[in-house]
């Protein structure tokens, strides 16, 4: 008899400990579930060529006879993200004749980052998404073959200004920066800047006051690592693209990233 209690009293020990640890791994996936704590800022994404370059215009126009054909709008719908009111485009004074150096060489190369839903692989591995349709869209009526490269985010105005691409083009933010080293087309997209975190603590943090404490992930040269900056955020790691800072959050590195809001709902998505 007491051989069997003691077997029944070990079961019920088993199971207790087995419910106990069922429930702390349930706790702990509930703490790598991300989610939107607030967001930053608001801004729009325009497409970044040469300084007195004559393709912001001819592009400009593009914009608007995408929006007009529908094309743009389409693909709004199909990667959920929101256009830019239609605004006159600033002009400038066109010092170099992009239009003629990029129909010689038969192709725009387009300086991006892997950054989904503007940029991305497919399963075929193969350049798709918002910006990546709109830039096809672009280069066939420019009568040429568009030419995706991958470049370091930090240095796109170097890029740019060396010739190693002809355009950056990849949900770039229209910032004074980018106003200052690019002849920046006209808005076509609304953004934002978030933080994103873990969806277990967003109570604990009410403001951005109250996350000065914690760690977080940019990428290097973003609009992103702006915004940190202008929030008084000190405790900053910097990355190499927007999905590196997004994996320091899952990867527990740090506390929280500050991305744009187009890449956070389709990250949050998967």
């Amino acid at each position: 008899m007491k051989k069997l209690l003691a077997i029944i009293l070990t079961l019920m020990l088993a199971v207790t400990m087995f419910a106990a640890c069922a429930d702390e791994t349930s706790n702990e996936a509930e703490d790598t579930t991300l989610a939107i704590a607030c967001e930053l800022t608001s801004e729009e994404y325009g497409i970044g060529f040469r300084k007195g370059s004559d393709l912001t215009k001819v592009v400009n126009g593009y914009i608007d006879e995408l929006k007009a054909d529908g094309t743009l709008p389409a693909l709004a719908e199909k990667y959920e993200l929101t256009l830019a009111d239609s605004e006159p485009a600033e002009e400038e004074e066109e010092i170099l004749k992009d239009l003629e150096y990029v129909k010689a060489n038969g192709k725009l190369v387009i300086g991006i980052t892997d950054y989904e839903p503007m940029n991305y692989k497919d399963a075929d591995d193969q350049w798709t998404g918002f910006d990546t349709e709109f830039a096809l869209a672009v280069c066939e009526k420019l009568g040429v073959e568009a030419e995706f490269i991958e470049i370091e985010w930090d240095n796109k105005f170097f890029a740019l200004e060396s010739k190693t691409i002809d355009c950056i083009w990849n949900g770039m933010t229209i910032s004074d920066e980018v106003l200052k080293n690019t002849s920046c087309s006209k808005a076509y997209v609304k953004n934002a800047q978030v933080i994103v975190m873990s969806e277990s603590k967003i109570a604990q943090y009410k403001d951005v006051e109250s996350m000065k404490s914690l760690a977080f992930a940019v990428e290097s040269g973003s609009a992103g690592a702006a915004a940190a900056e202008e929030s008084g955020l000190t405790n900053i790691f910097e990355a190499g693209t927007q999905t590196d800072a997004f994996l320091e959050v899952t990867s527990g590195s740090c506390d929280a990233c500050i991305i744009d809001l187009t890449m956070a709902n389709a990250m949050l998505k998967k």
